[in-house]
């Protein structure tokens, strides 16, 4: 009978145990969903919308006429590239604050100046904050704390136009330094001034932490301007870039 008391407990115990991992489990399900439709639509958090040419641009406070001058030079940097493409129609969101471009970061990249998402069915751009008037973005980093924003937007922008161009499968499949190259190259240099990531590539030229997408536009950029390949041989191509960027480093 003791036997048998202990089995009932052990059985209504497990159960208990069951239920508990189902609710926690589909609570945890519940919270990605609605975190995944967010970031499809997170325009509930933004109050304010500007509408201009092809961008749609979305604030948590009013917006002056210095937007259309930010997003007239993202045009200029778009429009130097021939995979630029107007139907993508990025919707941009200036959040303005470390913390809500943290979360919608994923905390992954967390201190980065602009975030989108090409795997997602979006064409949505998410921005760190940023003084429209001056057209800068900031991140809090002891070199590099500051960029334009318009060549950030423009940074970002090339990512939906390089999907577009290459599909969602090719676009996984592209080595980063291409992607992250091409997009500094468009959006018209790398985080760093030139002077800067010399000094540290120079400085440790086996380690681009803190450096390494200046490392990406310059073999970019050598392989667009010196090798004369054009964009879609740049993606199309398999091409090391380890002798790229010795070449390029032997001309610094």
């Amino acid at each position: 009978m003791k036997n048998l008391l202990n089995a009932y407990r052990e059985f209504r115990a497990a159960k208990r145990k069951s239920k508990a991992y189902k609710i926690v489990r589909s609570a945890i399900l519940v919270i990605a969903a609605a975190f995944f439709v967010l970031l499809v639509y997170p325009q509930v958090l933004f109050a304010h919308e500007v509408r201009y040419k092809n961008f749609t641009v979305y604030s948590r406070q009013p917006l002056d006429q210095s937007i259309y001058t930010v997003l007239d030079k993202v045009e200029a940097e778009l429009s130097a590239s021939p995979i630029n493409d107007p139907t993508v129609q990025p919707k941009i969101f200036l959040t303005n604050s470390q913390k809500l471009y943290s979360f919608l970061s994923l905390y992954i990249g967390w201190n980065s100046f602009g975030k989108g998402y090409p795997l997602l069915p979006t064409s949505n751009v998410f921005i760190n904050e940023a003084d429209v008037s001056r057209d800068l973005v900031f991140r809090k980093a002891a070199l590099g704390s500051q960029r334009s924003l318009s060549g950030v937007i423009a940074h970002e922008i090339t990512h939906l136009n390089i999907r577009r161009r290459f599909g969602y499968v090719r676009n996984i499949t592209i080595p980063s330094w291409k992607k992250e190259g091409y997009a500094e190259y468009v959006a018209g240099g790398s985080t760093l001034d030139y002077e800067t990531g010399v000094r540290l590539w120079k400085a440790n030229p086996n380690d681009g932490t803190g450096y390494q997408y200046f490392r990406y536009y310059l073999s970019v950029k050598y392989l667009l301007e010196n090798e004369k390949l054009s964009v879609d041989d740049l993606f199309n191509r398999d091409i090391d870039n380890a002798p790229i960027e010795a070449k390029v480093f032997e001309k610094l």
